[in-house]
């Protein structure tokens, strides 16, 4: 019932949308360029080397546009812009994007060659190619996102774990991907919305911040789930739209939702962000097992999970951004449940999904 009355309350939050002029939306700017992002996500950052491990990904965002019709990509990618509801060009921007990336989830203790006791959670790699379609002004902003790919030893994830550990120094030597997530094929849609809901001061050349509600629908073999989230920007020159945030991919949604700065405002920009999410997780591939192969193996979850964010932001319209955030959550798996490590003196299997990410956007 509680599932039932969430999806209710974020459809009908997706009934409600807001337009602006076209002249507003500064699409002659010349800092209206095309994007590369690379994305590093790892607990690290937080002390921690199990459950969530690392992702990365590498996103190209293309230039915004007012209609479909003009942006430089396939027909196919068009027609769908052009056609998917909410997805309309009237009154907004519209960019496309597209990206590959890899997440990696391994058990607490990495030296044990077999980590296959119940309750302990299961090496996995996945690979993914994400396509993302974006509609946005400076009141609202709308993402459809398809996302391809593999989970399993094609996904390289013990080639990258053990290039990092081995070869790079990072850690001990991780003993037990023989034991992975068997082999199978990704399919996962994500749509997401979201509104502003106030705004402070001003953004160009000054200060000034905004409140942002939204929600993101999950659907797929990797994961289905609903999101709500609430984020607060506020600094000096701060880009109008909406923030970028942590996208490990199938997680996250790729996206880059800001208005193009004027040439009369100065390059230059810094931005603190808090955030926070609540997510109802209803399957997941890595924690429940398969419903395709005969991987079976599943681990004691919560259902809900709630995260925060805090972040900081530097912005050269002209050349590049550097984010770092860090992402605490509440327990994903239930902690009692997880078995202690095989090997002495290393640590249990983290029950939370707390990690840090930097992204890093080179303007073109």
């Amino acid at each position: 019932m509680r599932f039932l009355q969430l999806l209710m309350a974020i459809l009908l939050l997706g009934c409600f949308s807001s337009n602006v002029l076209a002249d507003d939306l500064n699409l002659d700017s010349p800092r209206n360029k095309g994007m590369w992002r690379f994305e590093l996500d790892n607990d690290a950052f937080l002390g921690e080397d199990s459950n969530f491990s690392n992702g990365w990904s590498i996103q190209h965002h293309g230039k915004r546009y007012s209609t479909w019709e003009e942006t430089n990509t396939f027909v196919w990618i068009k027609w769908v812009g052009q056609h998917f509801p909410t997805l309309g060009d009237e009154g907004a921007i519209v960019r496309f994007a597209r990206g590959i990336g890899q997440n990696i989830i391994t058990p607490g203790d990495i030296t044990d060659p077999d980590p296959t006791a119940a309750g302990e959670l299961p090496y996995a790699a996945t690979l993914h190619y994400n396509l993302s379609w974006q509609r946005f002004n400076s009141e609202s902003a709308t993402v459809f996102q398809y996302n391809i790919g593999v989970l399993g030893e094609e996904a390289y994830g013990e080639w990258t774990q053990k290039f990092v550990h081995d070869d790079l120094g990072a850690g001990d030597t991780p003993m037990g991907w023989d034991t992975q997530r068997d082999s199978e094929p990704i399919l996962n849609l994500a749509y997401g919305n979201q509104w502003r809901v106030a705004q402070f001061g001003q953004y160009d050349n000054a200060w000034g911040g905004q409140m942002s509600i939204g929600n993101t629908f999950h659907l797929g073999n990797l994961m289905t789930a609903a999101d709500l989230g609430f984020a607060f920007r506020y600094g000096w020159n701060i880009p109008e739209g909406f923030g970028s945030y942590p996208a490990p991919p199938g997680r996250g949604l790729f996206s880059n939702l800001t208005l193009a700065k004027p040439a009369s405002a100065s390059p230059h920009s810094f931005e603190f962000v808090l955030a926070a999410r609540a997510t109802l997780l209803a399957y997941s591939v890595l924690y429940d097992g398969s419903e395709i192969s005969d991987d079976e193996r599943e681990v004691e979850r919560e259902d809900y999970i709630l995260a925060g964010l805090i972040g900081i932001n530097y912005h050269h319209y002209d050349k590049m951004s550097i984010r770092f955030s860090l992402i605490t959550s509440s327990d994903l798996i239930d902690e009692d449940a997880v078995p202690p490590p095989a090997t002495p003196g290393e640590d249990k299997t983290a029950s939370d999904n707390s990690y840090g990410t930097i992204m890093i956007d080179y303007y073109f």
